[in-house]
């Protein structure tokens, strides 16, 4: 009777162990970070799981901006369990942004860690695009002396693109962009929006990044033509003309839809719609509207910068 209820009191605490890492992975999953970081570290080394609950504790920590906690977690994950991908991706993640603030000499010590994490986690799994999509960020990113490497990070991106070819174009044209080998970025962009029309948009910023304000404009519009509601790019061809002085009367008619719609989240403010518009006006030389409009923009958000700078503009 006594060893009966041993095993089962054996058994309610594996049950609740177990419990407790579901739920601190579920509250990570919605972003609750201070009560999973609570719930997972309530959670012993003799759990059979324990490199899961690290593990998770490392993803928790890593959006926390809590990165050398992170690295800890990860790294005593992998001491359990070196066979995982995830677990060396999520390594040279946390150590790569520890290196984003570190000196160059702490950089220097860095470097080869991030890309030896990542390059363990392509080992164990090629088909970890995160991993991949790692080693192309070191490659193009980290000087020749750190291991930078043009080939090899083209290599990588060539890797991303076995596993998914419009994420393997979008790989290869940051590798193309940061070389400023311009003409073979575009033909990246170009593939990856005849694959799917949402990145039309992508594309159409490539072109305003490099002026080519007409190939922008063409972008855009099929765009917005081709995806739905897509209020990104109603505001891009706004804020093309805005720069280019090209196509004022579009320019002005897609802003002037955009300001009668609510914007989402992730979308420019009103403010900044109208003061793309007073932007427009401006180069047309009608400078009592632009002022309008820039005061307007100011109401809205008092902060923002294109109003004020357009207000000192047409001041002088």
């Amino acid at each position: 009777m006594r060893q009966l209820s041993t095993l089962l009191i054996l058994f309610v605490s594996i049950s609740l162990t177990a419990q407790n890492l579901e739920q601190g992975i579920k509250q990570f999953e919605n972003n609750e970070y201070d009560k999973a970081l609570k719930t997972l570290k309530a959670i012993k080394s003799d759990h059979p799981n324990y490199e899961k609950a690290l593990f998770f504790l490392g993803k928790t920590s890593f959006a926390l901006d809590e990165y050398s906690d992170a690295r800890d977690y990860f790294k005593k994950a992998i001491k359990i369990d070196g066979n995982v991908s995830q677990y060396h991706t999520w390594l040279g993640n946390s150590i790569g942004r520890m290196a984003q603030s570190a000196g160059k000499l702490k950089q220097g010590m860095l470097a080869p860690k991030i890309k030896n994490a990542y390059k363990r986690a392509t080992e164990l799994d090629p088909g970890d695009m995160d991993a991949q999509w790692g080693l192309m960020e070191f490659y193009s990113q980290a000087p020749g002396m750190l291991g930078g490497s043009w080939e090899k990070a083209l290599e990588a991106a060539e890797a991303v693109y076995k596993i998914d070819p419009i994420e393997g174009h979008r790989a290869k044209a940051t590798v193309y962009n940061r070389k400023e080998d311009y003409d073979l970025a575009e033909q990246e962009y170009v593939q990856m929006a005849k694959l799917d029309d949402r990145y039309l948009y992508t594309l159409g910023l490539f072109y305003q990044g490099r002026q080519k304000f007409e190939h922008a404009f063409q972008a855009f519009e099929d765009s917005w033509t081709k995806t739905e509601d897509n209020y990104a790019s109603l505001y891009q061809i706004g804020r093309n003309s805005a720069l280019s002085g090209l196509k004022a009367e579009r320019g002005i008619e897609c802003l002037t839809i955009y300001l009668e719609e609510d914007r989402g989240e992730n979308l420019p403010s009103h403010s900044a719609a109208k003061s793309r518009m007073a932007m427009i006006y401006e180069k047309q030389g009608n400078i009592t509207k632009a002022k309008s409009l820039y005061e307007e923009a100011l109401k809205d958000d008092p902060k923002m910068n294109l109003a004020q700078d357009g207000l000192k503009r047409i001041k002088k």
